[in-house]
């Protein structure tokens, strides 16, 4: 008598019913979810810096690589690229795991600075064995015939890009006037916080100088970087989406309380509260918001006092 159970070393049966083409568009789709999950705790230079330490080369990953992956802009997964994503990720897990295989996988030094992005860096892992991807996994994901359970990262929508790409300018001026730094001072501090691509530090001293804006996509693609160097600039909690979310708070009805963007909040509380400087601030308590009438909600106090704790808000992909 036959057996009725499916092999588990074959596609599933619902994979391979579809359409090739489908199939394969299909995996194009959620290859993006895998490699965002993979982009979850590390930015795309620190993915690459990744790649070459465990290839033991240089170029073994490119950044523009990464962006025309996730964009779903390339159709064919190139050798190289797969090649890469795969040993990263089974380093990744050797060196948490079993560190002293590291020299038998031919990886690179394990320098301080790699040792860093590896303690952010979640490898992906095949949930029935709990043993590491590696680039065949990858491929099957890539030409559809193999799904992951996957939790992605919280993703710009296109109008809270927008959002954030009108007030993030005013904000910041707003917090530099607060700390009395110049700048030239602020430009310096930034530089040093900034911990990803070095063109990427340029366009966001350039923005804080007024001489360029930010747009919708390069607040999509690079949110989190961003914010992460502003928060580092400021002093404040590494939380990049509460600031995200005390950014897009509406002002509300309070027009009268002229508090930097962020600040802006009713809350009953009338004892001062300690600003970052070490200045003691006013309490919306005290500044007789009546929130009956305003009809104002309480709200996370926003960047320039301490960050609520902000979740993302993550989705799972099935």
């Amino acid at each position: 008598m036959a057996s009725t159970i499916w092999p588990s070393c074959l596609p599933a049966p619902e994979l391979l019913s579809q359409r090739a083409e489908e199939r394969r568009a299909a995996g194009q789709e959620h290859f993006t979810e895998v490699l965002l999950a993979l982009l979850q705790s590390v930015s795309h230079p620190q993915l690459s810096e990744l790649a070459d330490w465990a290839c033991n080369g240089s170029g073994a990953l490119h950044t523009s690589q990464m962006s025309q992956l996730r964009n779903q802009k390339v159709r064919m997964l190139g050798s190289k690229a797969i090649d890469a994503l795969g040993r990263l990720n089974q380093a990744a897990w050797a060196a948490r795991h079993h560190p002293h295989l590291l020299p038998q996988l031919g990886c690179g030094p394990l320098t301080p600075r790699i040792e860093k992005i590896l303690s952010a860096f979640q490898p992906l892992v095949d949930p029935i064995s709990g043993e590491p991807l590696g680039s065949g996994a990858l491929l099957e994901i890539h030409l559809g015939l193999r799904r992951l359970q996957v939790e992605l990262p919280r993703v710009l929508k296109v109008e809270e890009a927008q959002q954030l790409a009108e007030r993030l300018t005013d904000w910041l001026e707003a917090e530099l006037r607060h700390r009395g730094w110049s700048l030239r001072e602020a430009g310096q501090r930034l530089q040093q916080a900034w911990d990803a691509e070095a063109s990427g530090a340029k366009r966001l001293v350039r923005v804080l100088a007024g001489l360029e804006s930010y747009t919708a996509k390069q607040l999509i693609d690079g949110w989190e970087p961003i914010a992460m160097a502003v928060l580092r600039m400021l002093d404040h909690e590494p939380d990049v989406w509460a600031l995200a979310d005390a950014l897009l708070i509406e002002p509300g009805a309070c027009a009268e309380q002229k508090r930097p963007m962020g600040l802006t909040t009713c809350s009953s509380k009338s004892s001062a509260t300690q600003g970052p400087s070490g200045a003691a601030e006013r309490g919306e308590g005290q500044q007789g918001c009546n929130r009956a009438r305003h009809n104002c909600q309480p709200q996370p106090q926003g960047p320039a006092g301490r960050l609520s704790p902000g979740r993302a808000q993550r989705r799972t992909a099935s």
